[in-house]
């Protein structure tokens, strides 16, 4: 129930105006104050400056919007020889000219400005009608006046200013938090496999996007790096050669150099019962000798004509790395004046085919028949195509891609300049 009478009210209709807030009360003797501490009304500035820090202040104050138009115009209206600080700069029209040219109510005008005089942007000035009498054979000097007090912002501009500085910070930093967070949950998200996980993942980012309070931002944020540390470490012991994260199958530590030897693990990787077989027999050296036209040579080798192809293109890293941003993400280079080496994005080529479905031993075909180069390539070109294109997996795609390199059948030339423009399409 609504109690109607209490003794503020009773007091306000004895006095005929409401009391002030503590924290008014406490505005308004530091106004009082710091008005006895400068000698003077207040110190000199200047309309225009007064005008732009309260506009650049009043976004980050708890005052509603009209009443922030509400002291605007107060503003507007006041002289510019009332900031000299040899008088106080009052505002004088009534609310029934406010009202029409504001468009608000009487009664909501009253409001608004019990507001401001809370928030310690204004002061009431005298009582009665008000008005506003000025000596303009003395620079416009105000000599009588009853209405609004605007001398506080001009005594607080510097805190006025500091307030909004420091909320621009706070804004920046928000925003750089969440910017992190974004990206922390959408590399989460490409390594997670785990439904379970993904759904926290992604409350981590709501909470990262919809929070205003930067510790907790932060908290989100920490707790989504450690996520990916996580899954970063599962990833490298689940694909790392015989227990060794050191190894990789882009880089074989015995890479054969002979076409005997060339021959042999072929015949290892394909047939193990028959490669024993050979290297039990005697003859094992004549029937690689029989099979020599068979075996793949150094000199033909498709890896040296790929890497031509590649460099008849002059195709660099850092063009594929802008063509195909995943393949950058996974080689963590987030900076577009970088320029990344092949080196660099052999391992991330790796790790984006698995996440493609490409087997380890298609992968070290790969790298073995087409070269590291031209591997890195062939998984950009997979990753710059949509699913619709591949008719079945993308491990087989890639599995022919080798098998067509074995046959001398593969030109990167096109498939390079199609991704070329296929890319440009899409970034501009």
């Amino acid at each position: 129930m609504r109690v109607w009478k209490s003794s503020d009210t009773e007091a306000a209709a004895k006095r005929g105006r409401r009391l002030l807030s503590d924290d008014a009360k406490a505005m308004r003797g530091k106004i009082l104050c710091a008005r006895h501490e400068a000698d003077r009304h207040f110190p000199a500035t200047t309309r225009a400056k007064v005008l732009a820090v309260w506009t650049e202040a009043s976004y980050y104050l708890d005052l509603s919007d009209k009443a922030v138009r509400y002291l605007t115009y107060m503003l507007q209206e006041s002289e510019p020889e009332d900031w000299s600080g040899r008088w106080l700069p009052i505002f004088g029209r009534s609310n029934n000219d406010l009202s029409e040219i504001l468009g608000v109510g009487t009664t909501q005008l009253k409001t608004l400005a019990r507001e401001l005089i809370e928030a310690g942007l204004i002061l009431p000035h005298g009582d009665g009608r008000r008005y506003v009498r000025r000596d303009y054979r003395d620079s416009g000097r105000i000599t009588h006046a009853v209405g609004f007090d605007l001398s506080p912002l001009a005594i607080r501009i510097e805190e006025l200013s500091q307030i909004a500085k420091d909320r621009k910070a706070l804004e920046r930093s928000i925003k750089r938090l969440r910017r992190e967070a974004r990206h922390e949950a959408s590399e989460c998200l490409a390594l997670c496999v785990e439904p379970a996980q993904a759904q926290q993942i992604r409350d981590l980012g709501q909470v990262a996007k919809s929070a205003r309070d930067p510790a907790a931002i932060q908290a989100a944020l920490s707790r989504l790096q450690a996520i990916r540390i996580d899954l970063d470490e599962e990833l490298a012991c689940e694909y790392a050669a015989n227990n060794d994260p050191e190894r990789s199958v882009s880089r074989p530590s015995i890479i054969p150099t002979t076409p005997l030897s060339l021959e042999k693990t072929v015949t290892i990787e394909r047939s193990p019962n028959r490669a024993s077989h050979i290297a039990a027999s005697d003859d094992a050296p004549n029937r690689a000798g029989e099979k020599k036209e068979d075996a793949p040579s150094l000199s033909a080798a498709p890896s040296a004509l790929l890497d031509e192809a590649i460099k008849d293109a002059r195709l660099t890293p850092r063009e594929l790395i802008r063509l195909v941003p995943v393949l950058a993400s996974y080689a963590g280079i987030y900076d577009t004046d970088a320029r990344p080496t092949w080196a660099s994005l052999l391992d991330a080529a790796e790790r984006l085919s698995v996440r493609m479905g490409v087997s380890r031993d298609a992968w070290a075909s790969g790298c073995m028949v087409l070269g590291r180069k031209a591997a890195v390539v062939a998984v950009a070109l997979m990753a710059s195509r949509t699913d619709e294109h591949y008719q079945y997996t993308k491990g087989g795609y890639f599995r022919g891609i080798v098998r067509a390199a074995e046959g001398g059948a593969l030109n990167l030339l096109p498939s390079i300049y199609g991704m070329r423009d296929r890319c440009s399409v899409v970034m501009h």
